[in-house]
């Protein structure tokens, strides 16, 4: 559990850009593999790739320089 609280995490505060970030990739990956479970699952394109597209829309604004989450100055 630890992983996931420094990872999810950014100065002690939980990062929304990051939980989005998780949980699209996640949500994806359980979205494609839907099928195993049940069969008659029909997996759409568009759906899968929206789920990836907000993965990494998140992970640009995450990466973003000069954003300062406590708005504090620097």
């Amino acid at each position: 559990m630890t992983i996931l609280t420094d990872t999810l995490k950014n100065r002690g505060k939980w990062s929304q850009k990051r939980l989005l970030t998780f949980s699209s990739f996640f949500v994806a990956t359980f979205y494609a593999f839907a099928p195993l479970i049940k069969p008659d699952f029909e997996v759409k394109e568009f759906v899968f790739l929206g789920f990836l597209t907000v993965g990494g829309f998140s992970i640009y604004r995450t990466q973003k320089v000069n954003e300062n989450i406590d708005n504090e100055p620097q």
